[in-house]
């Protein structure tokens, strides 16, 4: 899935690292204008679980496409690395049935699945991964 040249990470691994981080950003477009919000995140079955508690947010980001940017580090190695999964994005109808990994985003509360905002799910076409530099 891969798109940028030089990528130093394959699909396996990108998920591999998205899954080991619980917070990202999720960039989209709103009225025309790119839009970056800081998002918690868990990975099921190779989709991304994410809330969104602002109103306006949901409604520009359901049945849109958007980016999901994760980094972290890697404390055996020292290095830094950096994800990102690029896909539709649709609005769950709310955690019923969606198992135990839901759960784990414990801010998916009833209040913030509600009207205000809602849970959604990124299904990445296109994945891409490298180790960040360090300066």
């Amino acid at each position: 899935m891969g798109f940028i040249e030089g990528d130093h990470f394959d699909d396996e691994q990108c998920f591999t690292l998205l899954g080991r981080s619980q917070f990202g950003r999720i960039a989209l477009t709103l009225r025309a204008l790119p839009v970056v919000f800081p998002v918690r995140y868990t990975l099921s079955d190779r989709e991304l679980l994410f809330v969104l508690s602002v109103d306006q947010l949901a409604k520009a980001i359901d049945r849109g496409t958007a980016t999901l940017q994760a980094d972290g580090f890697e404390e055996d190695s020292g290095q830094r690395w950096t994800v990102i999964a690029v896909g539709p994005v649709q609005r769950l109808g709310g955690s019923e049935g969606l198992g135990p990994t839901v759960a784990e985003l414990s801010f998916a509360s009833e209040a913030v699945l509600g009207e205000r905002g809602g849970l959604f799910h990124l299904q990445p076409v296109i994945l891409s991964g490298r180790w960040i530099e360090t300066l």
